[in-house]
């Protein structure tokens, strides 16, 4: 597709009353969005597209955030922003694209960023590029409206009172003296609206939080860092108990980890049976395969062939499947595409075999697959790419945790300690006597070529799992093939944890994204997987 570009702002935007759609929505306490008051500017955009012959998707994003920092129980940063703006994608006869964005919001304004992006359009299809096929490829056409139910509203609560309940929490959590203890909580409330040239208008609300800490522990020239976060959609993240006492427990975990790591040995490097936990699966999963089944580089993509992703062929044992889509509550949800449809649950692979790509409406005919919803954009300044939202790593049959309910579990705690772990193998035949697993918990950030399906990570530490019982040593690099690690899964154990959370670069784009898998995963140990080492 050849795609011409253009961005302009000033510092007013004018407001209009709101023209009416029907709604679905939560039970919560929302029932406008500040995205209604656009209702004039939809109208001009749409008599502007429809003069020239062209069609439009128009997005309108009003944004508005809080950020604080907290360490040793003082204030570091406090800030509050907002913004708003709409882009126009315009498409000519022949399916060349423009776009053109602004932060003016009113009916003159908005002719003016469709002829800007026809201009685009048309410059763009003078110089031969390709182009897109873009009647008839988009599958809803009703007006939406999609409003999450939440606990509390985005203002509930003052910003100092925030700021006050972060520092206790901060002081909290430093209960050893050798441990330093960042804390930060983000607060973020998008609301979007969608148009387009072929009558779909959606509007819809993205909200979302966390609260991460940064953990270090010291002790002479040696450290050791790690992180605890709890993440979610609002202000209950700081005002509920449960969540308060969730965080703390992983705080202390991790805590515990980092100060016995001072003193921990480095495991000797090679190609062993391992365990990961559920954090460093959503980051295989995420980084090293959700990336591949991205439509609009598929003909650089290990799942593709000759530019077309390749349905139906074996990848994994029978009994794995990776499912990507968004869940409500979850950091990363998002209900809504940036051209407007509605996002599915994509079933990348279905119990061992390719099935759905995460294809948006433009990559999608090109990659031989049928879209679903996949494209997603950081803000209005953006031109949307395929995306993945919360991507979980499914077992089947996974083995039962000892004393623990079985169900969908979101909670990132331990679900047992490594000895447990390793007595957990050995009744399962999963390690045999004389055996050395290495168990890596903790996702610490990595990097992928999925092209080549090449894959490197970042653990937080290493428990060797052999006869002698659980012994922890420093963090290595896991490294391998994508494929590899995949067919070489035995088993899942634990319920489904989904809350490993993040940011997603694309495209000079950053997007939330989260997901996860059981509590633990096994992998045996194969030639082309390795942990480095002494």
């Amino acid at each position: 597709m050849s795609v011409l570009s253009i961005s302009w702002s000033a510092t007013s935007a004018p407001t209009a009353p709101f023209r009416g759609v029907n709604m679905k929505q939560g039970s919560g306490y929302m029932t406008q969005l500040r995205t209604d008051e656009y209702g004039p500017t939809v109208q001009a955009i749409l008599d502007a597209a429809r003069s020239r012959n062209v069609f439009v998707i128009a997005r309108f994003q009003n944004h508005r955030d809080i950020n604080i920092t907290v360490a040793r129980g003082l204030l570091e940063q406090v800030q509050s922003t907002s913004f708003s703006g709409f882009a126009v994608q315009v498409f000519t006869e022949k399916g060349h694209m423009g776009f053109s964005s602004s932060n003016i919001i009113s009916p003159e304004n908005a002719v003016e960023q469709v002829r800007l992006a026809e201009e685009l359009a048309r410059a763009a299809e003078k110089l031969g590029g390709d182009a897109v096929t873009y009647r008839g490829m988009f599958s809803a056409r009703d007006t939406e409206r999609v409003v999450p139910a939440q606990q509390y509203a985005f203002d509930a609560v003052p910003i100092d009172r925030m700021e006050q309940i972060l520092k206790e929490l901060n002081v909290k959590f430093g209960y050893d003296q050798r441990l330093s203890i960042r804390s930060s909580f983000g607060m973020f409330e998008d609301d979007w609206r969608v148009v387009r040239s072929d009558g779909r208008d959606v509007s819809f609300r993205i909200p979302r939080a966390f609260v991460y800490n940064v953990i270090s522990a010291a002790d002479g020239n040696k450290t050791a860092s790690g992180r605890a976060s709890i993440s979610g959609s609002g202000l209950e993240l700081l005002l509920d108990p449960a969540h308060n006492a969730d965080l703390e427990a992983r705080t202390r975990q991790t805590g515990d980890l980092c100060i016995a790591l001072l003193g921990a040995p480095k495991v000797k490097g090679g190609h062993y049976k391992i365990v990961i936990d559920y954090a460093l699966a959503k980051g295989l999963a995420h980084e090293a395969f959700g990336h591949a089944a991205e439509t609009d580089h598929m003909e650089e993509s290990i799942l593709g062939q000759d530019g077309r992703f390749k349905v139906g062929e074996t990848v994994a044992p029978s009994f794995v499947s990776i499912v990507d889509g968004p869940l409500e509550g979850d950091y990363a949800y998002q209900p809504i595409s940036a051209t407007g449809e509605v996002r599915e649950q994509a079933s990348i692979i279905d119990h061992g075999v390719l099935r759905t790509a995460l294809a948006d409406a433009f990559s999608a005919y090109s990659a031989g697959v049928t879209p679903v919803g996949a494209d997603r954009v950081e803000s209005y300044l953006h031109i949307p790419c395929p995306r993945m939202s919360n991507i979980r790593l499914l077992i089947d049959n996974p083995l039962p945790i000892p004393g623990k309910n079985q169900g969908t579990a979101t909670a990132g705690c331990a679900e047992m300690s490594p000895e447990g772990l390793r007595q957990l193998l050995d009744q399962n035949g999963l390690r045999a006597p004389g055996e050395t697993v290495l168990f890596l918990t903790g996702y610490k950030g990595g990097q992928v070529n999925p092209a080549l399906g090449d894959f490197v990570f970042n653990c937080t530490g290493i428990y060797k799992l052999d006869d002698s019982g659980a012994t922890l040593h420093q963090p290595a690099i896991f490294s391998g093939k994508v494929l590899s690690a995949l067919k070489s899964i035995m088993a899942g154990i634990g319920p489904v944890h989904h809350d490993a959370m993040g940011t997603c670069g694309k495209r000079g784009q950053g997007v939330p994204s989260s997901g996860g898998s059981n509590a633990y995963i096994v992998i045996a140990a194969n030639e082309a997987i390795t942990i480095g080492g002494e």
